[in-house]
């Protein structure tokens, strides 16, 4: 998928290494889980479930390119055990505060009810991560809840298809 600015692809083999760099950058996950960069069995561990999420149901958190250069991830997964289908992003650093989070987020979201065919989508963040929490309103996303998630507070917003 393309946007104005950005790719959205599934993840390559090679591509590895920009989930690395994202996954490894401290102020990237700053407010992902406990806040702490992630050791290479986790990258590993989400890369392939990426790879298998899209193989088994033709979607995932979508490799984020521009440019050619990894930059980012958006997309759709199922949150944990709860049923739904969330949707997330992560953007390097050095693209923030440029509206590609949104662009992004936008296509995806599309995506998730045009193609999939979903009803409903949410999206979890900590409540301090304005920077996600707005992206979700822009999305037209409405807060529902708190709720834990992986033993770490967050709000939970949601979207349905009209």
């Amino acid at each position: 998928m393309k946007t104005e600015r950005l790719e959205l692809s599934p993840w390559g083999q090679g591509d590895i290494e920009g989930l690395r760099a994202l996954a490894t950058d401290p102020e990237v996950v700053r407010y992902i889980s406990d806040g702490v960069p992630w050791p290479e069995e986790r990258v590993r561990e989400v890369f392939e479930r990426q790879r298998r999420l899209y193989a088994e149901r033709g979607y995932c958190m979508w490799k984020l390119s521009a440019g050619g250069d990894i930059i980012g991830f958006c997309g759709i997964q199922p949150l944990g055990e709860t049923g739904e289908i969330e949707i997330g992003w992560w953007l390097a650093k050095g693209y923030w505060g440029r509206g590609l989070a949104t662009e992004a987020a936008r296509c995806a979201l599309d995506d998730a009810f045009e193609r999939v065919g979903l009803r409903r989508v949410v999206a979890i963040a900590q409540e301090a991560n304005r920077a996600s929490t707005r992206i979700m309103e822009k999305l037209g996303m409405k807060y529902e809840k708190r709720m834990e998630h992986r033993g770490v507070e967050v709000v939970l917003y949601a979207v349905e298809r009209v």
